[in-house]
């Protein structure tokens, strides 16, 4: 027996399973970068907090700048977990003689505890000195 097409797009059962279906990916998705809120702006601090101490501990009284206890500063007192990472710092003087230090730090989304391949960057940069 053939359904006709009227009484197939009237049926409304089948209707809402579909459309529920398409609505619910987007809204599964938005609650997942919901609950990576934290972590990313957990790693951004993280970072920060890191990477000023580091230029600070290199920046001597006299304002010469040791980048490579910088970098190793930065590298041991960063502790962030799995998923969690930043690039290698980039030191550069600025115009008033102090020092900027810059990295983006990167978090892998998760959804459910599952690590996604999408990874949410943002750029963290700290200036130090009293300039000169």
């Amino acid at each position: 027996m053939m359904v006709k097409r009227e009484k197939f797009a009237k049926h409304a059962g089948g209707n809402f399973n579909v459309a529920m279906s398409l609505v619910a990916v987007p809204v599964i998705m938005g609650l997942a970068l919901a609950v990576d809120v934290p972590r990313i702006e957990g790693t951004t601090k993280q970072a920060s907090v890191a990477l000023s101490a580091a230029v600070e501990a290199s920046l001597s009284a006299d304002g010469r700048f040791d980048a490579d206890r910088a970098n190793q500063l930065y590298a041991s007192t960063l502790e962030l977990p799995e998923g969690q990472y930043t690039s290698a710092p980039r030191f550069r003087r600025t115009h008033d003689g102090r020092m900027s230090a810059s990295v983006t730090a990167m978090t892998r989304l998760t959804l459910g505890g599952a690590v996604l391949p999408e990874t949410f960057h943002r750029p963290v940069t700290v200036t130090v000195g009293s300039g000169g």
